[in-house]
């Protein structure tokens, strides 16, 4: 790990205007690199030994958190890393946060998230594919990351999204994930229909999370670990041509005093069932 001795003061300094540009998806795109805020998701990207570029540390917080980087480094952590140490105002042009916690990390793009555009039936074997949950149409960031979340705490191997979901190096996204991002398989999928036809044709259940009158209560269907479950857009739901391709519609049953329930929310109770077969 580096550390760079001047402090940048200026707000007009390339490389914030560069850090900064990693807001948008835009800039991640093109730089394919994302921003990753606090203390926790840096000492946990470092820590798993993920292509952290840069750090950049609050002067103010400097006299905290420098030494912890410093600890990391001891533990043969974050070797290809430079730390740069910016002024309070230029912290605040790159940070996402309304109470910034004093350090970002810039993280190449994962090398376990991928974009399939052509899909091989023969890459979907239960064994190859792993615990999956497919997300289609979510579009709000915090959920795709809560969801994230819930599925590394309940085992899932392997995140679906259709590709119209939430960008998942969104600042929001990797937040609400906090750090689980950093542990699960993730494949964004030009034509979810075709997916699930591919899975279903080697042998795996896929589900419909939805309220229509053939749906069936949780509880009700014999769900193994091998199956998986499409959770839609709040709104919206799952497609009608994404629910047609698949084995069925399923639902939670919940209380008439409320219509349905956080996208997030859902994938994690299906998730949860899951979780409780060997």
């Amino acid at each position: 790990m580096k550390f760079i001795d001047e402090i940048i003061t200026s707000r007009n300094n390339a490389t914030v205007k560069w850090a900064a540009s990693l807001k948008d998806k835009k800039g991640r795109d093109c730089e394919k690199m994302f921003l990753a805020e606090g203390e926790k998701l840096t000492y946990e990207a470092l820590s798993a030994g993920l292509p952290v570029a840069k750090i950049f540390v609050n002067e103010a917080k400097a006299d905290r958190i420098l030494p912890k980087l410093k600890e990391l480094v001891r533990d043969g952590k974050g070797d290809d890393s430079e730390v740069q140490v910016v002024a309070d105002g230029v912290f605040s042009k790159i940070s996402t946060e309304n109470a910034p916690q004093g350090v970002i990390s810039v993280i190449k793009h994962l090398d376990f998230f991928r974009q399939m555009d052509i899909i091989y039936k023969e890459e979907f074997s239960k064994n190859a594919c792993g615990r999956s949950i497919v997300l289609c149409s979510v579009r709000d960031p915090g959920n795709l990351g809560s969801a994230i979340r819930s599925a590394v705490a309940f085992g899932v191997e392997h995140i679906v999204l259709s590709s119209d979901c939430a960008d998942i190096y969104n600042p929001k996204t990797v937040r609400g994930a906090m750090g689980s991002l950093f542990r699960v398989k993730v494949t964004r999928v030009s034509d979810l229909k075709k997916y699930i036809e591919a899975m279903r044709s080697n042998g795996r259940r896929v589900y419909s999370a939805e309220l229509s009158e053939t749906a069936k209560p949780l509880g009700e269907i014999n769900i193994t670990k091998w199956d998986a479950v499409i959770i839609g857009n709040e709104g919206h739901g799952v497609p009608r041509d994404i629910s047609e391709a698949s084995d069925g519609g399923i639902y939670i049953p919940i209380s008439s005093k409320t219509e349905s329930l956080n996208a997030s929310v859902a994938a994690a109770i299906f998730m949860w069932e899951q979780s409780k077969i060997i």
